[in-house]
């Protein structure tokens, strides 16, 4: 979608992405520098050089842009957590233990940092959030390995009821962190429990 709108001292940004990511590398930046709570819509309009009228053309205000960082660190985690059912394609529960771990590992890159918005970036970032979309996302990434090993061991675990539970422990596990190996003796009790 292309626009028109005045960029800084009259230059000119063609299109609504490329505005859209100048002014989240703005908040990034003041969120930097002074905090989320602190930061307002006239410092990242300063820091990006326009008005605070441009910075509404382009979000309804700092809880919306906030939600779209949010949305590009998210992608970048599950991207990430795509490549585990890559390596773990017929061990499930070696999977599922990955990927909770990887969760609650995750870390953000520096805030300030210029490719924090670059979708090729390789810096780690945490947008969890234990929500309708985060749980879509996990179903989407879980949904086939588990079809897989459910054929596998003829059993029926749920999607439905796992990825709450793997939600959860992923945020607990980031909120109180553990050694790996700590983390994997838990889980591998866990799985033990359920057998029985």
């Amino acid at each position: 979608m292309k626009t028109n709108k005045r960029w800084g001292h009259g230059a000119r940004v063609d299109d609504l992405d490329t505005g859209k990511k100048i002014l989240l590398k703005a908040a990034i930046q003041c969120f930097n520098n002074k905090g989320v709570r602190a930061t307002t819509i006239e410092d990242i309009a300063r820091t990006a050089n326009v008005t605070r009228r441009t910075v509404y053309r382009y979000f309804a205000g700092k809880p919306d842009i906030l939600d779209a960082l949010l949305h590009i660190e998210r992608e970048r985690l599950f991207r990430h957590l795509n490549q585990l059912t890559e390596i773990y394609p017929n061990d499930f529960p070696r999977l599922l233990e990955e990927c909770i771990w990887f969760a609650a590992t995750y870390r953000r890159p520096q805030m300030d940092s210029e490719d924090h918005l670059d979708d090729d970036s390789s810096e780690d970032s945490l947008p969890y959030v234990n929500d309708e979309e985060c749980e879509a996302q996990w179903r989407e990434l879980l949904a086939e390995p588990l079809q897989r090993h459910n054929a596998r061991h003829d059993i029926h675990i749920d999607i439905h009821h796992l990825v709450p539970i793997v939600g959860r422990l992923a945020l607990i596990y980031r909120q109180y962190p553990t050694e790996k190996r700590e983390f994997f003796s838990a889980m591998r009790a866990l799985h033990l429990c359920g057998k029985q």
